[in-house]
């Protein structure tokens, strides 16, 4: 009876701990899930300029210049304070930190949605990149603390769900629904909505996250300052200089000559200067792995920040597609990166296989959905570029996902604030690169494409007299008098030209993404050679 009894007890108590465990898991992922609902206001704020411009300035009476600061600014404090978000983090603690980034980001939501000046609008965006750039550091800190390494793939695989999945592709659907339905500023409304909701999922198992500090040192407030300036100048300069066909205009040589002394002088004074505060942790770099994932992060910020600038931009230049339908049209490609993402993240954790193999295949996935999409016609339709779509979403969900665990997984407990911070400004700058260089290449390519295409629109043309002929006969066959008929003619045939134009440039950018790779990937091995040498690769 003894030994029964005895065996019977061991039994409950085994029984009872797996429960425990059970419980604690669901109460993680709980948590997990309230984090990465969390960062979808971040993802929303992200995306307000790029579908709303025009309806802004119309409604605050703005002009192009004043308005771009709405954009510019929220961009310039978000880089600025990604690494410094790793020294907030260390000192209040990343819970701490995590809950003043959203009531923030509350608060300036509800003031950008009431009657306000346009330099207030500008200053509570300024806010909300700060706070934006707080929120994404912190909570993925705390994931990163919250699970062990062994479960990191799907863990990070369901935040990358907020993070990368949905400034790129979801949010986009939202931004044009809001703005073609109701107002551009019903973004602003859903984060009111949504900052409540992550509270009443969050609170009740708050005590479980801990809040840890560890900085001691104080803020470094000159090398913040000049890294701020630098910031703001490369913001404007690589958004603005589009437009004024860069160094021609004496303002943007400005800029970039104020941009430039002042990351200068804040690489010297963090440098050689003075030791006894700081911003960021620079040891961080001599992890080799990070070293390596911060290199990457920039190319692979540039393919996803570019094809989602380049996407859009299609559906409404060659499409001729409203806000909202050129949303839905990166809707194949949100559900493919989710799904890429969560197929990697499970074999990852499930199947312990190693992240560095899905690279190649991500990278190869995402160039050929580049070659997809770069063989467009003028009579393509939103159906045949959904394969391209797809492609895109899959590999970049098999990107993303491995960069990130390789970049993060190895870090110090104490570095992880600042791994987070910095892995999250090489994104975010390569992308501001991505769509700063495609703008770019997309203007000159038309430029190009138009000159080549108008110099076969002349009288001496005979296929151009015969086609224009042509038209004209099935105008004037319809009723319209011979004048008419031939002008119109005339028009029908500009249109088509202007059609075929868009249409090449356009090819020819998704295109250049493709080549990115082919330039970028030997680079990337460089790189790891470089380290070998040097003896940086651990």
């Amino acid at each position: 009876m003894t030994i029964a009894s005895t065996s019977i007890s061991k039994k409950s108590k085994q029984s009872e701990d797996a429960l425990q465990a059970g419980h604690h898991d669901l109460i993680r992922w709980i948590l997990a899930f309230g984090l990465t609902l969390a960062v979808l206001m971040d993802a929303l704020n992200g995306t307000l300029f790029s579908f709303s411009r025009l309806h802004i300035m119309g409604d605050t009476a703005a002009t192009s210049d004043e308005v771009s600061w709405i954009n510019i600014g929220y961009l310039a404090a978000k880089l600025a304070c990604f690494p410094a978000a790793s020294w907030i983090t260390g000192r209040i603690g990343e819970a701490r930190a995590f809950s003043w980034s959203i009531l923030l980001i509350l608060i300036t939501s509800i003031f950008s949605v009431m009657d306000i000046s346009l330099d207030m609008f500008i200053s509570m965006r300024v806010i909300q990149g700060m706070t934006g750039a707080l929120l994404l550091v912190s909570a993925q800190t705390i994931l990163f603390r919250l699970f062990p390494s062994s479960l990191q793939g799907l863990v990070q695989a369901v935040y990358a769900l907020g993070v990368v999945m949905a400034p790129t592709t979801l949010t986009p659907v939202i931004q044009g629904w809001f703005t073609d339905e109701h107002s551009w500023q019903g973004v602003f409304w859903l984060n009111t909505a949504l900052a409540p909701l992550t509270f009443f999922i969050l609170v009740p198992f708050w005590s479980r996250i801990q809040n840890i500090t560890h900085v001691k040192r104080p803020f470094d407030w000159l090398g913040f300052g000049l890294f701020t300036l630098a910031m703001t100048s490369l913001v404007y300069v690589l958004l603005q200089g589009p437009r004024w066909n860069w160094f021609e205009e004496p303002h943007i040589i400005i800029w970039t000559v104020i941009g430039l002394g002042a990351f200068i002088l804040v690489m010297f004074w963090r440098v050689l200067g003075q030791q006894h505060s700081d911003f960021f942790d620079r040891s961080v770099f001599s992890n080799p792995r990070f070293g390596f994932g911060f290199f990457v992060s920039f190319v692979a910020g540039f393919a996803l920040f570019g094809s989602a600038f380049l996407i859009p931009a299609y559906a409404f230049k060659v499409l001729h597609m409203p806000p909202i339908d050129a949303g839905m049209l990166l809707l194949p490609s949100s559900l493919a990166v989710g799904g890429g993402l969560l197929f990697a993240g499970f074999l990852i954790t499930l199947k312990q296989l190693n992240p560095l193999k899905f690279i190649p295949l991500g990278i190869c996935l995402v160039m050929t959905a580049m070659w997809m999409l770069s063989c467009s016609t003028i009579e393509s339709g939103t159906h045949d570029l959904w394969g391209g779509l797809l492609l895109r979403g899959i590999g970049l969900g098999f990107l993303f996902l491995p960069i990130t665990l390789i970049t993060l997984n190895d870090l110090k407990e104490r570095q992880v604030a600042t791994g987070v911070g910095l892995f999250n400004f090489g994104r975010q700058t390569g992308g501001i690169l991505g769509i700063s260089f495609l703008s770019t290449f997309l203007d000159q390519q038309i430029a190009s494409n138009r000159r080549i295409l108008i110099e076969n629109i002349n009288p001496a043309n005979g296929s151009f007299q015969e086609r224009r002929e042509a038209i004209a006969q099935a105008l004037a066959d319809r009723g319209f008098d011979p004048a008419v008929a031939s002008e119109g003619a005339a028009a029908i045939i500009q249109n088509i030209v202007q059609a075929q134009v868009a249409t090449l440039s356009f090819n020819d950018s998704y295109f250049s993404l493709l080549m990115l790779f082919v330039y970028a990937v030997p680079l990337i091995l460089l790189f790891k050679i470089i380290q070998k040498l040097t003896g940086w690769s651990g």
